[in-house]
């Protein structure tokens, strides 16, 4: 009995054109012309009997009938990705994997754990490129995204990777000619330097610090760490950094941290990849090899 599914060419159709609202950016990522996509979807409307979208403005956007199928079927399509391309690998391990992962996290904390990786497993290739948020896996061929949160994003597996703690950091000759010792409160009197992948830093730092009535708003901002860190290195004022970002410039004394102690985010790092995906032999190597390094230090502390 033949199975009572449509073509994989419809559903391909279907999904690339759920993924960008557009029948003609779903026909340049299929290679296929725009009339060729919407008659595949015309098809599979008529074989399911109902709309699969709707049409908003510019724009295509999935019906109520059409996001519940595309739940439904994009797990699917992914373990057909997955078992096609662990066929093609002969179900081993190699390739290249493609990392993504925010530009000082990655330098600092998880490509010098990357020679144990690659000595465990010599056949993975790693690919290694600098992004902060989510990427489109798809299109910009990406296995592993490295993201900073609570682990919960819809569509991803996440492996816990790494803690945060935050410390409020400046130039030592920001203080050098104060006649007592800093302390917390005393930041009231120094403009606070703000990171933009942080917006509520300072103000859950101050928090913790029972310092209500310092507003922990206002300040420069800045789009990242290193930017952030040469600006209190300037003497522009106090930036809160995480601890794992500054211990080369805390050790040289470029900056110093005389402020308060660090304080733990409620965010840590994850390793993430879409649901699906993680039986792809190389993807699956790396996860089980964080898991395992998680499980040592946790033995170990």
């Amino acid at each position: 009995m033949s199975r009572r599914i449509p073509s994989l060419k419809a559903l391909s159709c279907f999904e690339q054109t759920a993924r960008f609202g557009s029948a003609s950016r779903a026909a340049e990522e299929l290679y296929l012309t725009q009339s060729a996509v919407s008659r595949q979807i015309q098809g599979l409307e008529d074989w399911l009997g109902c709309k699969l979208f709707a049409r908003q403005k510019q724009r295509l956007v999935l019906t109520v009938e059409g996001e519940s199928y595309l739940q439904a079927i994009r797990p699917a399509l992914d373990q057909l990705e997955t078992a096609t391309l662990t066929f093609l690998s002969g179900g081993a391990e190699g390739g290249v994997l493609t990392i993504a992962a925010p530009p000082t996290f990655g330098s600092r904390c998880l490509i010098p754990l990357l020679p144990d990786f690659r000595g465990r497993h010599p056949d993975i290739v790693i690919n290694f490129i600098s992004r902060i948020g989510i990427p489109d896996f798809d299109r910009e061929q990406i296995d592993i995204a490295v993201l900073f949160g609570d682990g919960n994003w819809p569509g991803l597996d996440a492996h816990l990777l790494h803690g945060e703690e935050m410390v409020p950091i400046c130039s030592p000759k920001l203080i050098e000619n104060l006649d007592y010792s800093p302390k917390p409160n005393n930041l009231r009197d120094y403009s606070l330097l703000h990171i933009a992948t942080r917006p509520r830093g300072w103000s859950d730092w101050l928090a913790a610090s029972d310092l209500t009535d310092i507003d922990g708003e206002n300040g420069p901002k800045f789009e990242h760490f290193t930017m952030a860190m040469q600006a209190a290195i300037a003497g522009l004022g106090v930036a809160l950094l995480p601890t794992f970002a500054i211990e080369d410039e805390l050790a040289n004394g470029r900056i110093v941290a005389p402020f308060g102690p660090p304080r733990a985010s409620p965010f840590h790092y994850y390793a993430t990849s879409p649901v699906g995906r993680s039986r792809n032999p190389k993807i699956r190597a790396f996860m089980t090899w964080l898991d395992q390094r998680k499980k040592q230090e946790e033995l170990t502390a």
